[in-house]
């Protein structure tokens, strides 16, 4: 059931390049840089993540003046970027880039293939110039879906021995009181978390039930209620 429902948000593609997440998370980000320099004749940018290029390919068409380099460590990128890393993020990669500072980095859905996520925020927090941004993405697991899941499977949504096969390895769940705590540690002074990435799309009539009956039995004393399906972040 539930990769049918996935199918509403998963799948899509930008140019023929497939969009290998939630495509509203490409949405959302895409958004965020546009409001915030839209006005910027030249930025330098990292895609640290790039996967097939997608979203890389989209800032290029949108600001072809910026500078847009990606990491392409799979080697799936169909794209033509500025420059093309090929950094294994489970190293000391910011080590491989000495002379470059990024105005900005995306790092969509990256978080949770990762072993140490305190490793990777360090390093992209010494990728960045002083006042750089970044973007970043990471399943959440504090919805009501995810504790229906928690409750009927033993974990949430997109983690599990499911998630490890079906998501191309997810390992590393962080929730948001922990992100919080790693970002702050590793550098970064300034969280803002969006929420409109929301789980409706992926909810069926049984899963709904079995929310509305979580929340009369623990509505009172559950902690942190929400409905958010993605976790993104803007860190500075």
């Amino acid at each position: 059931m539930f990769k049918r429902k996935r199918s509403f948000v998963w799948g899509r593609n930008y140019k023929g390049l497939p969009i290998k997440a939630d495509y509203r998370v490409h949405d959302l980000c895409f958004h965020l840089i546009k409001e915030r320099f839209i006005n910027f004749e030249k930025l330098k940018v990292l895609d640290i993540a790039t996967g097939t290029g997608a979203f890389a390919q989209r800032l290029m068409d949108s600001f072809p003046s910026w500078s847009v380099d990606i990491n392409d460590f799979e080697k799936q990128a169909l794209v033509k970027a500025k420059k093309r890393f090929s950094l294994d993020l489970n190293a000391d990669f910011s080590r491989k880039i000495i002379k470059t500072k990024y105005d900005l980095i995306v790092a969509i859905e990256i978080l949770e293939h990762l072993e140490n996520p305190w490793h990777f925020l360090r390093n992209i927090r010494n990728l960045l110039k002083p006042n750089g941004l970044l973007i970043v993405s990471t399943p959440n697991g504090d919805s009501f879906l995810d504790r229906v899941f928690y409750i009927t499977e033993g974990h949430s949504l997109y983690f599990g021995e499911s998630g490890y096969e079906n998501s191309v390895g997810h390992i590393t769940e962080v929730p948001d009181w922990l992100f919080r705590k790693i970002a702050h540690s590793t550098g970064f002074q300034k969280l803002q978390l969006f929420d409109s990435i929301d789980t409706k799309p992926l909810l069926g009539i049984r899963t709904r039930i079995k929310i509305w009956i979580i929340r009369i039995l623990f509505g009172l004393s559950m902690k942190n209620k929400n409905s958010r399906s993605i976790n993104v972040y803007l860190c500075n």
